[in-house]
């Protein structure tokens, strides 16, 4: 059976669509059957386009940075789907491969000479629902940024924490290197069993703290203070009030990406040091 390839680009960019251009034709050329995204294929004017919630796929490539990264984990209707990411954007932690070397990778997955390696995601509950599955983090800022958040932190009944913010961020291990980083937080390896928590700005010394994540994790939000906004993953998703609770758990999926040598962490450390050479 021909193998079915998903294409999702940052639509926004010329560059990219330059690039998904030649992407999509060299698809084509190796007797796959190519899936745009339903935008590209409008733009491109190609057949067969679907929407990310409808795109089950053998392998999804993604054009564009972390962004379009973290859209596809988000949308794509089987979570084990394997994401060959192309790096367009700036840091592009979650990418694997440049464009140069698409064509080289993709003959590579054809042949099975790739590793997939799984990063598993954050469950968000909000009144005993889950409203967010993040990748790389969630976040809580205060409704009214002139005023500070009052938070009291707890996991498994027991505080851990209770600090005056400008924000606060639960992080993933593969989030680690996003805004809990700039905050402050550790660079983690993807394969702890931890969430890494990192106070914006906080009243108190500690700025940032790793705890385990076999534990629900909850965090309410205290008067005297203003209510939050939850944002997961760089999407805004509801207000947080004044004596209400998020929780936070490990969540059962986990992200599939596509491989071919280095770890997520020998990338993020090395992109890290790029960007400071460059700085």
């Amino acid at each position: 059976m021909t193998k079915r390839v998903g294409v999702l680009a940052k639509t926004e960019s010329k560059d990219v669509i330059d690039t998904a251009r030649t992407v999509c034709d060299i698809v084509g050329q190796r007797g796959l059957t190519l899936v745009p995204e339903v935008e590209l294929a409008k733009i491109l004017k190609l057949s067969g386009g679907k929407s990310l919630k409808q795109m089950r796929v053998d392998l999804l490539i993604t054009l564009g940075g972390d962004g379009t990264v973290l859209k596809a984990v988000r949308e794509i209707p089987d979570p084990k789907t394997p994401i060959l990411a192309v790096n367009l954007g700036r840091r592009g932690y979650l990418t694997e491969v440049e464009p140069s070397a698409f064509e080289q990778s993709l003959d590579r997955w054809l042949k099975g000479d790739f590793q997939i390696e799984k990063q598993w995601r954050l469950s968000v509950y909000h009144k005993n629902r889950v409203v967010g599955e993040c990748l790389n983090e969630a976040l809580l800022l205060p409704t009214a940024l002139e005023k500070m958040l009052n938070l009291y932190v707890s996991q498994g009944g027991r505080r851990i924490i209770k600090a005056r913010a400008d924000g606060f961020i639960v992080a993933t291990p593969t989030g680690s290197t996003a805004h809990s980083f700039s905050a402050g937080g550790p660079v983690l390896e993807t394969s702890l069993n931890v969430f890494s928590l990192a106070l914006i700005a906080p009243l108190q010394p500690v700025k940032s703290l790793v705890v385990p994540a076999d534990k629900k994790l909850r965090v309410r939000i205290e008067e005297p203070g203003p209510a939050a906004t939850l944002v997961t993953d760089g999407d805004p998703v509801r207000q947080i009030g004044l004596r209400q609770s998020v929780e936070f758990k490990k969540s059962f999926s986990s992200a599939h990406f596509v491989r071919f040598g280095d770890t997520f962490l020998q990338r993020s450390l090395r992109r890290l040091a790029s960007e400071r050479e460059n700085g």
